[in-house]
């Protein structure tokens, strides 16, 4: 059977043509639907676009021009633009007073806070107590921090009358003992002088942990530190008991402790001469025995005391507010509601080895620079755990807190 021969396919090619083309008339559109859309956007386009365009430049201004030619500002949300704003009357407040740093406003009186209640606080001014609000500037701040104001605080206020009056300013703190309560900070109190961490022998029993976040507190904001035991009489004294052996590594550290029970009065005398001339604050667990110490060492207090909780053997909240008490043997005591939990706030990771007084010898010693003695090879602080120089307990609390730090 003969072969077909083959037949050679040209590509087919499209070519331009030179210059401009005539717009095709209606009567010899194409047919396709697509096509004749963009034939009459082409011709929208040809015929009304200039005159568009030449409206638009009639109405541009100079000023106008300048508007376009800068970036337009980013849409910000309400709870930015309200942080802003917030900020912005704080650096007006700050500037306020470093430029009245040294006046008193007309008429102000001087006082400082004894306890925060709903809607204001109480101000100790000259041995009367005044009921105080807040001026409109310092409640715009409320909105980014917890508490503007806090006990201890010495403020300015405008009297309106013998019981009454409007905080103006509030006067730098020279310490201050805080905590991270949602995400914010809350300044439990300020200008106080010493922190006394109340733990309990046994219902609760001692928190290590606890009274290392509280001592890494007292340091950050300025405060000394004391760690006070009670309830010693339901424990054996010897000096070989195991509560007097967990206090002798902060007794070896230089921190300062002190033995009591509030029920027998047993070294209460001990604690009258920490707390005498000196302004403190009790910090602890619930059920610790806060409130009953107060009440034995100045009875006339008289503050609420709780019993432990049966089923959890925790104590439970009787405290509720902060308040500033004086003591008749000379001084001021701040009595806290317990807590379970203290969060620090305003302390950075790379910060903390500073606040353990036996990791100083080791720092800047480590193989690796920027070391976090947590994990790294070559770290003269895990290697002085090891050697049994440094307490493992101590050490563990530093990388629960490390951890707990952003």
């Amino acid at each position: 059977m003969p072969r077909m021969p083959i037949r050679t396919i040209r590509p087919f090619r499209f070519t331009r043509t030179k210059g401009p083309t005539e717009p095709m008339s209606k009567d010899k559109e194409p047919h396709d639907k697509a096509a004749r859309r963009k034939l009459r956007r082409a011709r929208k386009v040809s015929q009304r676009g200039p005159a568009r365009q030449k409206d638009w430049d009639r109405r541009l201004t100079p000023e106008t021009a300048e508007d376009l030619a800068t970036p337009p500002e980013r849409m910000i949300s309400r709870r930015d633009r309200r942080h802003r704003e917030v900020n912005l009357a704080r650096d007006l407040l700050h500037e306020q007073q470093a430029q009245q740093a040294g006046e008193v406003p007309p008429g102000a009186a001087r006082g400082v806070v004894t306890e925060i209640i709903p809607g204001g606080c109480l101000v100790d001014s000259a041995g009367t107590s005044v009921r105080c609000v807040l001026r409109g500037l310092l409640k715009s701040l409320e909105t980014r921090e917890r508490n503007v104001v806090a006990v201890g605080d010495d403020i300015l206020y405008s009297p309106l009358d013998t019981q009454a009056g409007v905080i103006e300013r509030v006067l730098p703190r020279r310490s201050v003992l805080s905590r991270k309560y949602a995400e914010r900070e809350h300044v439990v109190a300020a200008n106080i002088d010493q922190l006394v961490v109340v733990v309990s022998v046994s219902a609760p029993p001692i928190r290590t942990g606890l009274i290392d976040r509280y001592l890494v507190a007292a340091e950050n904001g300025g405060l000394r530190a004391v760690i006070l035991v009670n309830k010693i009489d339901l424990a054996p004294g010897e000096a070989g008991s195991p509560y007097r052996e967990v206090m002798r590594t902060y007794v070896d550290l230089g921190y300062g402790v002190a033995f009591c029970s509030a029920v027998t009065g047993e070294g209460l005398d001990s604690v009258r001469d920490v707390l005498r001339g000196k302004s403190s604050i009790f910090a602890g667990q619930s059920g610790t025995g806060k409130s009953s110490i107060l009440n034995a060492l100045q009875p006339g207090l008289r503050l609420r005391v709780g019993e432990i909780s049966e089923s959890t053997r925790k104590g439970i909240h009787t405290t509720t507010n902060i308040t500033l008490l004086p003591l008749e043997f000379g001084g001021y005591v701040v009595d806290t509601p317990g807590i379970r939990e203290f969060a620090l706030w305003g302390l950075a990771k790379e910060d903390l080895p500073h606040f353990f007084p036996e990791f100083e010898h080791y720092l800047g010693r480590c193989r690796l620079r920027g070391c976090t003695h947590t994990h790294e090879p070559g770290c003269e602080v895990k290697a002085a755990v090891e050697e049994g120089r440094i307490h493992p307990e101590r050490y563990d609390s530093y990388c629960r807190l490390y951890e707990s730090l952003e």
